[in-house]
């Protein structure tokens, strides 16, 4: 925050037509000793009254840290009866977002990465990106299925988008 001379470590911008807003997703657990995927109410409030002060036909796009929806938790080896999903994976706090989500169609896209793993889910007409990782050199190669890369967006003007994936 600091270098960036940021007061809060959630901020938002315009940029050519697109309002894309920056949030802070990664709150350490009740015990202090881990984190968990989540806005809080200040931060929540916030997200809410940046998209109430948008304009209806200016495209958002909303990155986060720790994924806000995703597939990915879905993987798991040996699964019994249930998956278990963990608040360090996801966002604990994905169905009040989703629901803030859908009052604001202008919402287009969602970006994170942390779980280092492809992945696109798209949900009441929101895509919701997670990309893999540029330092795929700590597992020496592919995470499950993906391999080291980067994401690249293209925001356009119509409020459409196209992404891409490289693998490196």
């Amino acid at each position: 925050m600091d270098k960036l001379q940021l007061v809060k470590p959630y901020y938002s911008l315009i940029q050519n037509g697109w309002k894309i807003i920056v949030l802070d997703s990664t709150h350490l657990d009740i015990d202090n000793t881990w984190y968990i995927g989540k806005l809080g109410d200040e931060q929540f409030n916030w997200l809410k009254n940046e998209l109430e002060n948008t304009g209806k036909t200016m495209p958002v796009m909303v990155m986060s840290h720790i994924p806000i929806l995703t597939a990915l938790l879905m993987i798991e080896d040996n699964v019994v009866n249930k998956w278990t999903m963990l608040g360090g994976d996801m966002h604990t706090d994905t169905a009040k977002i989703i629901r803030l989500f859908y009052s604001h169609p202008n919402v287009r896209l969602c970006l994170s990465g942390h779980l280092h793993m492809r992945d696109k889910v798209v949900y009441n007409n929101v895509t919701y990106i997670c990309n893999g990782a540029v330092s795929g050199a700590w597992w020496e190669g592919n995470r499950r299925e993906t391999a080291p890369g980067y994401g690249i967006i293209d925001l356009y003007a119509d409020g459409s988008f196209e992404e891409q994936y490289m693998e490196y």
